[in-house]
């Protein structure tokens, strides 16, 4: 029985505040971050990682890429902790052997996915295997290259055909990443093999880490920022809520970081 990849574009996601993730546990919440908004607390973001998180943060090479790094890792820290009630610092964070993403360690039944792209960052909380893709639309991007080993046949059609080609590219493509990433198998040896237009698209059986169906819903989160959030749709997710750095960051910062 063939599995199905449904996607979709919406205008916007439910604007809510950050103490949805526990009163809400169905719907999948997402945090949109300005790395640049939280750089007076870089000290103090730092602080919360552990060892191994900031040799990974120092070997960056340009800084900019280190300090998003620092404020994503620790914003997850934030959140993660007030979902299973711990300290930032106490949240063990795990990659498992065979998958390409992080996890956390043991059976909470909490799943969440990264992505960040030009000094933005999301995060993705839910009660499944979910994945996330963020990519700024760079005017001057070279997309047909990209899109010649990677789309299949039907959407290079659609790219060509559209009126802003350079966004449909983005669209498809963040739908990619999110629905691989949800995976977490990593990259596949054709990607042309995985369709992500709008509706139904079958996903081919030889796809590693397919349970069941999946859906994709793609968002332009601010102007210029495409946006993908990928999740198997059984159980059936309810509601996708979007959650600002304000909100997180005001809170943790006042209480000292305690939930």
């Amino acid at each position: 029985m063939a599995n199905y990849l449904f996607c979709r574009n919406i205008d916007q996601l439910s604007l809510i505040g950050s103490s949805a993730v526990k009163q809400h546990p169905d719907p999948i919440n997402i945090w949109s971050i300005s790395v640049e908004n939280q750089l007076r607390h870089i000290t103090r973001l730092e602080g919360v990682l552990t060892p191994e998180e900031k040799a990974q943060a120092a070997r960056y090479h340009q800084k900019k890429d280190m300090l998003q790094f620092i404020v994503t890792r620790a914003a997850l820290r934030f959140l993660l902790a007030e979902v299973i009630s711990c300290r930032p610092e106490e949240v063990n964070i795990i990659t498992a052997a065979g998958h390409h993403k992080p996890q956390l360690s043991g059976k909470t039944g909490i799943y969440f996915n990264i992505s960040h792209s030009n000094q933005r960052a999301v995060i993705a909380i839910g009660t499944g295997e979910i994945g996330i893709d963020l990519e700024y639309v760079q005017p001057d991007f070279e997309y047909l290259s990209v899109a010649e080993f990677a789309f299949s046949a039907m959407e290079s059609d659609s790219l060509l055909r559209h009126e802003n080609p350079l966004k449909e590219f983005f669209r498809l493509w963040t739908r990619k990443e999110a629905f691989l990433k949800g995976l977490g198998t990593g990259l596949i040896n054709d990607l042309k093999l995985i369709n992500c237009l709008d509706n139904e698209n079958i996903i081919p059986a030889h796809v590693a880490g397919v349970k069941a169906d999946w859906a994709v819903t793609t968002v332009e989160l601010i102007p210029d920022y495409l946006m993908s959030i990928a999740h198997e749709q059984l159980p059936a997710v309810k509601q996708i809520n979007l959650n600002t750095d304000e909100d997180l960051f005001t809170r943790s910062y006042k209480s000292d970081f305690s939930f």
